[in-house]
C-alpha cells in the first residue's frame, strides 16, 4: 500500500512536469514568433520606406531645376520633344520639294550596290540606261513624294519617345537628339513610313509608269539575260548571274529616312546655335540657357 502511493505520487509529479514544460516551451515558442515577426515586420516598414524614398528621389530629380544648367531634366525632355518636331517639320518641307532628292549629292538615291552588275549589264543594251535612269528618278521623286507626309509620322514616334536623361543629351552634341531618335524609334518609323513608300512606288510618275514597274522592267531584263548567260554556265557547273531580288520598297524607306534624319540633324544644330530665333517658349528657355 505504501509502495502505491509512492507510485501514485511520482506519476503525478512527472505529470506536472510534462505540463510545466511543455508551458515553458510555448511561452519561449511565443516570444520566438514574436521577435521574428517584429523583426519581419521592421524590415518591411524599412524596404517600404526606402521605395518610397527612391521613388521621391526619382521625382525630384525630375523636375528639380539643374544649378549648373538652369533648367530641369523634365523641362529638357520636352525641349528636346520641341525641337525634334521642328526638325520633322523643316525636313518635311524641303525635302517634299522637286530635285529636293534627286538634284542634291547629299540625299540622292542612286540603286543599290548589289545591283552593280545589273548596270554594266543592262547599259550595254538598247535604251538600258535610260531605264536605268528612269529608276533612279522615281526613286528620288517617290521620297519626295512622301517627305510632305512625313510630319504625323514622326510626330506619333516622338510623343512617345521616353527619355532617361534629356539633360545629358541637351548638353551633348549638335545631333544628340536626334541620333537618340533615331536609335529609339527607327524600326518604328520604318514600319509607318514604308507603307506610304510602298503606295508611291505604285503610284504612276514620269511617263505615265510607276517606280515599281520601271524597276521590274529593269530587273525582267537583266535577269532574261543573265538567264541566257546562266544556261551556258550550267553546262561546266556554274552560275554567271545571280539574279537580282531586292526589296524595293525597304531599301527607298531607308535612303529616304537618312535624308530626313540628316535634315533634322541639321535643324537641330540650328536650333543649338540660335534658339533664341524660335517661338517655342521651352526651346528658348532651354537651348538658350547654353548660350
Amino acid at each position: 500500500m505504501k509502495h502505491l502511493r509512492l507510485f501514485t505520487a511520482l506519476l503525478v509529479f512527472s505529470f506536472a512536469s510534462v505540463a510545466v514544460f511543455a508551458t515553458g516551451a510555448q511561452d519561449t515558442s511565443l516570444n520566438e514568433a514574436k521577435r521574428v515577426l517584429g523583426a519581419e515586420s521592421t524590415e518591411s516598414s524599412s524596404s517600404q520606406t526606402k521605395t518610397t524614398t527612391t521613388k521621391t528621389t526619382k521625382t525630384t530629380e525630375s523636375t528639380q531645376v539643374n544649378s549648373r544648367y538652369g533648367f530641369s531634366n523634365d523641362d529638357a525632355v520636352q525641349a528636346l520633344k520641341a525641337a525634334l518636331n521642328e526638325g520633322a517639320k523643316v525636313a518635311s518641307t524641303q525635302l517634299s520639294k522637286e530635285d529636293a532628292y534627286y538634284k542634291n549629292p547629299l540625299y540622292y538615291i542612286d540603286l543599290p550596290p548589289e545591283t552593280e552588275k545589273l548596270v554594266a549589264t543592262v547599259s550595254k543594251l538598247p535604251n538600258g540606261k535610260k531605264n536605268i535612269e528612269n529608276v533612279i528618278l522615281r526613286l528620288n521623286r517617290t521620297a519626295e513624294a512622301c517627305a510632305a507626309d512625313i510630319i504625323p509620322v514622326f510626330v506619333e514616334a516622338i510623343t512617345g519617345m521616353t527619355v532617361g536623361d534629356g539633360v545629358a543629351i541637351v548638353t551633348g552634341k549638335d545631333n544628340a537628339a536626334t541620333e537618340y531618335l533615331k536609335k529609339k524609334t527607327y524600326e518604328q518609323l520604318v514600319s509607318l513610313y514604308k507603307p506610304k513608300i510602298s503606295a508611291a512606288l505604285d503610284q504612276k510618275l514620269v511617263g505615265g509608269m510607276s517606280a515599281n514597274e520601271a524597276w521590274e522592267k529593269l530587273t525582267a531584263t537583266y535577269n532574261k539575260a543573265g538567264g541566257t548567260a546562266n544556261k551556258v554556265s550550267s553546262i561546266f557547273g556554274k552560275e554567271a548571274v545571280k539574279e537580282v531580288d531586292i526589296d524595293l520598297a525597304q531599301y527607298a524607306t531607308e535612303k529616304a529616312l537618312d535624308a530626313v534624319f540628316l535634315k533634322i540633324a541639321d535643324e537641330e544644330a540650328e536650333i543649338r546655335d540660335k534658339p533664341l530665333e524660335y517661338s517655342s517658349e521651352i526651346i528658348r528657355k532651354v537651348f538658350g540657357s547654353r548660350k
